[in-house]
């Protein structure tokens, strides 16, 4: 295992560190730390510097169908991300590939419990597209689009009519059905960020916020909520949460443009 500290770059106040689980040529190592670099830079031109460190693994799985057939976040006294990956592929599948801005986008929040996994890989999925976005990758629209066309199919495989998708979410999340727990989940933001932006803000406003003041404390989602809907002075982000607990089927999803829900 090998470790490399990088520079914490222009206007960055934390540093990557990027540790080598597997063996990788030169030539691999700095084509992977300019993918994951670039991608945490996506994160920060939205939302501010990450304010501590952040440690990425390395773990080699030649022979894989795409790029990144696994990563994941590991959260404790150090912020971390685990890459798995075939160095095989060219630099531009790794842009391409949506798995570093989500996991990255994990980190801007903190870690609020397995209980509430629809809210945290909802959220990396909801911002996925944005960090894409702003890393020229693509447009605003593209990223409108995808985002739209996920809640959409997500919408139709959800089967759970009677129930509301906080309840729901736990045995989506059993039965292997990933993709429709973190996009109803997303819906939760896009209802969030409809929201503020009828009232002249939006949900990257307030993380900006929030990444200044107060990432570095752990919370409860309850506390994170309250925490957020005071950066935002109103009560946007626990009227969804209440919305989430309550109301049946899968969530609303708002026309561009459209308010969801008042504080």
């Amino acid at each position: 295992m090998v470790l490399w500290v990088t520079a914490a770059g222009s206007g960055r106040a934390a540093e990557l560190s990027h540790v080598w689980v597997d063996e990788f040529s030169e030539a691999e190592r700095a084509m992977l730390v300019r993918w994951t670099e670039e991608a945490a830079a996506g994160v920060e031109a939205l939302v501010g510097s990450f304010p501590m460190d952040v440690e990425v693994h390395y773990h080699r799985r030649d022979g894989a169908r795409e790029p990144v057939p696994w990563a994941n976040t590991r959260r404790g006294r150090v912020q971390g991300v685990h890459f798995h990956v075939d160095p095989g592929f060219p630099p531009s599948a790794f842009r391409r590939d949506w798995t570093a801005p989500h996991e990255f986008a994990h980190l801007v929040l903190p870690y609020v419990g397995r209980q509430h996994a629809w809210f945290a890989e909802g959220f990396a999925s909801f911002m996925q597209y944005r960090v894409m976005t702003a890393m020229g990758v693509l447009s605003e629209e593209a990223a409108a689009a995808r985002l739209r066309g996920r809640l959409a199919r997500a919408a139709r495989d959800y089967d759970y009519p009677d129930r509301p998708f906080t309840d729901a979410a736990a045995r989506l999340r059993a039965q292997g059905r990933y993709p429709v727990m973190y996009w109803g989940g997303a819906a939760y933001f896009l209802q969030v960020d409809e929201a503020l932006r009828s009232r002249g803000s939006d949900l990257i406003a307030v993380l900006r916020a929030y990444t200044a003041c107060c990432r570095r404390s752990r919370a409860r989602l309850e506390d994170l909520i309250a925490e957020l809907d005071g950066l935002s002075g109103g009560s946007v982000f626990s009227a969804a949460l209440t919305r989430f607990r309550s109301e049946p089927g899968f969530p609303a999803v708002p026309a561009a443009g459209e308010a969801a829900g008042r504080d």
